[in-house]
């Protein structure tokens, strides 16, 4: 018997360690992540200065060098076609002009789902807590990527009656981001990736953040507490999918600082879907991957998961949704607390 407690107590400090160990690295991610948005808008601003400037002198036929009035040198000239070509490639990619009806409905089946799972998370939570908050008719507050169709947010909004109020998004598009303002309240969109917009903002001891010479203002919804999230779009990155839910379900309690932190801290139903594209290859390695990270992340709240699409029925998710179509998988996952 005393074998057997020392064995059990044995696994259960292992336990602890690892689970220490993946909130100390989501602390490290964080700190490196404190700051990017604004070191990627500086950079950005200087990149359009520069644009600026080298297309003037073209026009103008004058050259930074003292030695040329024909406009600009061979050096500028591939300076500026470098700094075009660059950025080309930070300007919005997703076109939803080019999608396949096959691909159309099944975008439109996994919206249903995000929907479904939103109000089966309220409800959970009511049915599992006395407070009175959680019983409040209010929309469950929801964060998701979208598009310059803002296909997921009308879906919330004029299909299945979400307040804008409780709809949050984040692009680093700035175009994007410009037009999904004009469906949300401005507070509600941020201009970052994800996993920046759902990081606390910076504490005073980070020097990157201190920096008030630049358009990004810190903002944040770590605060949120959020029912469920959709993280659609995310490439087939497997570690950027899960910086982003570690970034929106890791909260170390040096963190929860406020009350609607530390409330946000409490294991509560909440809903995760994602989205790998790039075609079909390593797809049940990088799912599994995914889904064991979770698990663990899950566990530093207490908390277990569930396969949504295994039991979509129990959900109200529609039964005839799939997890792939063409280069494209969504899969859906369910955190609850581990019932003792």
């Amino acid at each position: 018997m005393s074998a057997r407690r020392e064995r059990r107590g044995i696994a259960d400090y292992t336990a602890t360690q690892q689970l220490n160990q993946i909130i100390s690295a989501e602390e490290t991610a964080r700190q490196k992540r404190s700051g990017q948005a604004k070191r990627r808008l500086e950079k950005a601003a200087r990149r359009e200065n520069r644009i600026a400037q080298l297309e003037i002198m073209d026009s103008d036929g004058s050259s930074s060098s003292d030695n040329s009035n024909n406009g600009l040198t061979d050096s500028e000239r591939a300076e500026l076609e470098g700094l075009l070509r660059t950025r080309e490639n930070f300007e919005e990619q997703y076109d939803a002009d080019t999608f396949s009806e096959e691909h159309v409905e099944f975008k439109r089946l996994h919206n249903e789902a995000f929907a479904a799972l939103a109000r089966f998370c309220q409800q959970d939570r009511s049915r599992r807590s006395t407070s009175a908050a959680d019983n409040e008719s209010k929309d469950p507050n929801v964060f998701y990527l979208d598009g310059p169709d803002t296909a997921t947010s009308l879906a919330l909004i004029d299909k299945h009656g979400f307040d804008p109020s409780c709809c949050y998004v984040a692009n680093r598009h700035l175009s994007t981001y410009k037009i999904l303002q004009q469906y949300l309240p401005e507070e509600n969109v941020i201009h970052a990736t994800a996993a920046e917009a759902l990081t606390p903002p910076c504490s005073n001891d980070v020097s990157d953040c201190n920096d008030d010479s630049n358009d990004y203002d810190g903002s944040s919804f770590s605060d949120v507490d959020f029912a469920c999230y959709y993280f659609d779009g995310c490439g087939g990155f497997t570690p950027h999918i899960i910086g982003m839910m570690s970034a929106a379900l890791i909260r170390p309690e040096t963190t929860s600082s406020s009350t609607n932190n530390l409330q946000h801290h409490l294991p509560k139903t909440t809903a995760i879907g994602y989205s790998l594209m790039g075609g079909n290859k390593d797809v049940i390695e990088k799912e599994m991957d995914i889904n064991r990270a979770l698990s663990n992340i899950a566990r530093t709240r207490g908390m277990r998961t569930r396969h949504v699409l295994d039991d979509p029925w129990r959900y109200g998710v529609p039964a005839e949704i799939a997890k792939t179509e063409g280069g494209t998988f969504t899969s859906w996952m369910l955190l609850e607390e581990e019932e003792v």
